[in-house]
């Protein structure tokens, strides 16, 4: 059992394409009930190559993560197609839906808390593989998952310490080596990095383009940090108010964060610093 190597596409067709999303829920209010509407993702549209990195960047509050919800349909959009490889995710039969679903993996940005605690890192990587009955006997599963770990540059060691046992950077590690395990196509990375400190951000980055090239992933990369999209992304959708404001290649030399509501580029940071990524 290994980690398989999907087979390029031509990265002119979209692998993943969003169509006019929109999504609406109401805030809950413990004293009211049922609050206001509130339009998380308002008409939005965009595509993935395969092989390539887009960045949406955009303020706390702004639809980003309302946007990965929808792709691995845990939020169910009001309106709107989510296309992958041609097919809308939102008319598949629910087989063929399962299917597709492994093939796009979501990150999160607290890996503490996608992780159970009560598992052994073994345990976790392994949980996949018997969700989706990957036909392979105890032996095998066993080397894919120390083949994993390698991946993702970790010791086999880890297996039997559980993920609160860990540095913030290799429970990162071990949330991508599940994903991995999936042998998916997409990962969507809803801010995986922004919880990490400066070093160990240049290095899971790092890790990720490797893992890129390596296995033909398309990532969607989600962040308020404009630099951090510069540097790790082919193009960069901005988000403001749950709508696309612009699409294009990435702007060099930007540096700090999107702020909360301000769906503006940020002031250059005054130290100027930024996360080293090859």
């Amino acid at each position: 059992m290994s980690v398989e190597v999907q087979p390029a596409r031509p990265a002119s067709a979209p692998l993943l394409a969003v169509r006019e999303l929109t999504l609406r829920y109401r805030r809950q209010s413990p004293l009211r009930g049922d609050g206001p509407q509130v339009t998380a993702l308002d008409n939005v549209s965009l595509e993935l190559p395969a092989g390539k990195t887009l960045a949406v960047a955009g303020p706390s509050g702004c639809g980003k993560s309302s946007l990965a919800r929808c792709i691995v349909l845990l939020e169910k959009p009001d309106s709107g197609q989510i296309l992958y490889g041609g097919d809308d995710l939102l008319t598949l039969a629910s087989r063929e839906r399962r299917r597709v679903l492994r093939e796009v993996q979501l990150i999160f940005q607290d890996s503490a808390a996608a992780l159970n605690p009560a598992f052994r890192i073994e345990e976790v990587l392994e949980e996949p593989l018997l969700i989706h009955k990957s036909a392979a006997s105890a032996k095998e599963r066993r080397e894919f998952l120390h083949e994993l770990l390698r991946s993702v540059e970790l010791t086999d060691k880890l297996l039997a310490r559980r993920p609160l046992e860990l540095s913030g950077g290799q429970r990162q590690r071990v949330a991508i080596a599940r994903a991995l395990a999936c042998r998916p196509k997409i990962l969507i990375l809803d801010e995986a990095l922004s919880a990490l400190d400066l070093s160990t951000q240049g290095q899971i980055a790092n890790l990720l383009l490797d893992l890129r090239e390596t296995q033909n992933l398309s990532y969607l990369f989600i962040t308020h940090d404009l630099a951090m999209a510069a540097l790790f992304a082919d193009h960069v959708a901005e988000m403001a108010a749950g709508r696309i404001i612009r699409v294009g290649p990435p702007q060099k030399g930007v540096t700090g964060n999107l702020q909360s509501g301000s769906g503006a580029l940020p002031s250059p940071s005054p130290s100027g610093q930024t996360v080293p990524v090859r």
